[in-house]
């Protein structure tokens, strides 16, 4: 596997450096955007652990992003997509930073995203605060209590857009083909499972290394029936803990009647952590208004479970602004190795979204 992603990298980049000499029609331009989050709402939890967080609170979710891009003369485009994070708890201030470059033989992204299992998979649609995402841990104050959260953002307790390992935005090498006939293909390699450039070389003899991900999808129309397939699959291919290489899978399909969708997706992890999620969802779209009833169980084997129904709606204000409400109720529970918790949470959540 490892001689099959040399050459092939080798491919791309004596493509590129055998291609004619080509100048941009002008310098890359970078122009300013991104989307902003104000969330508020009231919250109902009951756990055991004593704690009193029931009551109001406000959440917000903002980022800013830079892109750029031009086009050679012979066709190809070049551009950046890097994504500050307006809110940020971590040290991880930027959360996406990579080049991208297009033209008739497909895309290839190359630095921090998330990789081509993550970005084309399917599942259903979700108008309020995200269910296949995790933000109901928000909400459910998932946070503070004893249930374990192993496996919740970027893994199967919390969604069902998974990598192996939860790599999320680790340093990567990616290809999409060019669509033909409704189908794409994408795939993924990134040396380990780290999520911010490092300058020390990867050491294969600790930790997880040399991951490759795959992802298909298929998207089409038939006399105004729309339907979207994918499926998708990752692995480290060196594991020096001793412990199985962690795998990854999934799966969505999601079809549009006129105003009307439904939607399934599926994931699975084997390895270290092993369990599953699935999401389901129908939705109902007219002029600005839209509704959307969703449900999520993901669970982590020897560990945590949860499940979160949501009702939710929006309405388009303005161009670029929308208004926003989900009421919402989760159950986490644990298997009793993290001390035996459970939660049980009613919320009821208002916000606008901003895009610019």
């Amino acid at each position: 596997m490892k001689k099959v992603l040399l050459g092939s990298t080798a491919i791309v980049a004596a493509g590129l450096i055998a291609a004619p000499s080509a100048m941009a029609a002008e310098k890359l331009q970078v122009s300013v955007g991104g989307y902003m989050e104000q969330w508020f709402g009231y919250t109902s939890v009951d756990d055991s652990t004593g704690r009193d967080v029931d009551g109001f609170d406000v959440r917000s979710d903002s980022e800013i992003h830079f892109k750029g891009s031009t086009t050679l003369d012979n066709g190809i485009e070049f551009g950046i997509n890097v994504q500050l994070e307006a809110n940020s708890n971590s040290s991880d201030q930027i959360d996406e930073s990579y080049l991208i470059m297009r033209g008739s033989f497909g895309e290839i992204n190359l630095g921090s995203e998330n990789s081509a299992m993550y970005k084309m998979h399917y599942a259903p649609s979700d108008f309020g605060i995200g269910i296949n995402s995790g933000d109901q841990g928000n909400w459910a104050a998932l946070v503070g209590s004893n249930v374990s959260r192993s496996g919740y953002y970027g893994g199967v307790l919390g969604s069902t857009y998974v990598e192996p390992g939860r790599t999320s935005d680790s340093e990567k090498l990616t290809y999409y083909t060019p669509r033909f006939a409704g189908f794409q293909l994408g795939a993924s390699y990134s040396p380990d499972n780290l999520q911010d450039v490092t300058f020390a070389p990867v050491d294969r003899n600790t930790g997880l290394s040399d991951m490759v991900t795959f992802g298909a999808n298929y998207s089409g129309d038939f006399g105004g029936v729309s339907l979207g397939v994918s499926g998708g699959y990752g692995t480290f291919m060196e594991s020096a803990s001793g412990t199985d290489e962690p795998e990854s899978y999934s799966a969505g399909v999601t079809l549009g009647v006129g105003g009307f969708g439904v939607g399934a997706s599926y994931a699975a992890e084997e390895g270290a952590t092993e369990g599953q999620s699935y999401n389901l969802g129908v939705s109902y779209e007219t002029g600005p208004f839209g509704v959307s009833l969703s449900y999520f169980h993901g669970e982590v084997d020897n560990s945590s479970a949860q499940d979160t129904v949501h009702l939710s709606g929006k309405y388009a204000l303005g161009p670029g602004v929308t208004a926003a409400a989900t009421l919402g109720y989760a159950e986490f529970e644990d298997d009793g190795t993290a001390g035996s918790d459970e939660i049980e949470a009613t919320y009821f959540v208002t916000g606008i979204r901003l895009s610019f």
